[in-house]
């Protein structure tokens, strides 16, 4: 998986069929978060339904819970899809106590995750 440097933060990527699956590495915090920002608005991923793992991150801050958000919000309104993966357990209990697994899709694997998004079906009644 290439590797990008943006800001001096560590972000793994992979472009394949219309899908950019991004892995931050490390404190997913208030840098990281506009890190992901400026690599998913670029037009390397811009175009893409995007995959972000999270398997590989310590801990999420509240800056990047949001940044989720937004871009999901964002990514469907042009069309696109999110879908968040490989949640460390401490992450998936705080996007269960603020009730995001309700609103952004995940997945156990990236494979899952294309799986989802190569589906017919609306994401929000499968995730």
């Amino acid at each position: 998986m290439p590797k990008a440097r943006i800001f001096s933060h560590r972000i793994h990527y992979h472009v394949v069929n219309g899908y950019a699956v991004v892995r931050p590495e490390g404190a997913c915090d208030e840098g990281t978060t506009e890190a992901l920002a400026s690599f998913a608005n670029s037009p390397l991923v811009e175009s893409c339904n995007l995959i972000i793992d999270l398997s590989h991150v310590e801990y999420v801050e509240t800056p990047g819970y949001r940044w989720i958000v937004r871009q999901f919000r964002q990514l469907e309104t042009s069309g696109k899809a999110l879908v968040v993966v490989g949640l460390p357990k401490s992450v998936r209990r705080a996007f269960e106590l603020l009730r995001l697994d309700s609103i952004v899709p995940t997945a156990e694997t990236v494979t899952e995750a294309m799986h989802k998004l190569s589906s017919t079906e609306p994401l929000a009644l499968i995730a």
